[in-house]
């Protein structure tokens, strides 16, 4: 997007920037003012529920996007986060107490 080096989620988009035919990548800020225009074409028109815009907008992610297989319900995610969190204090606790009893 930038000419940057950057980690997207695969779509049309990168997926053609990619490509063995591709013009390649150009340095900062030229990839930036060469797109920028078709990007907002396409960020205004992916709200349309007839377009496949949205299929071209590409989403910057971090290393661990490589761990994501499953779209889950943020409801879900947390009630995960929360029974891993008491079960650690437990495991503490328990440890604190062990330790407390051999002094």
């Amino acid at each position: 997007m930038t000419g940057k080096p950057a980690r997207l989620l695969r779509t049309a988009w990168t997926e053609a920037w990619e490509a063995p035919d591709s013009p390649g990548t150009l340095p900062m800020p030229l990839q930036f003012l060469a797109n920028t225009e078709a990007m907002s074409r396409i960020h205004r028109a992916a709200h349309l529920e007839t377009s496949r815009a949205r299929e071209l907008i590409g989403s910057p992610v971090g290393q661990i996007v490589g761990r994501m297989n499953a779209v889950r319900p943020a409801r879900e995610v947390i009630r995960e986060m929360v029974e891993e969190y008491l079960d650690t204090m437990e495991r503490l606790n328990a440890l604190g107490a062990a330790a407390g009893g051999r002094a």
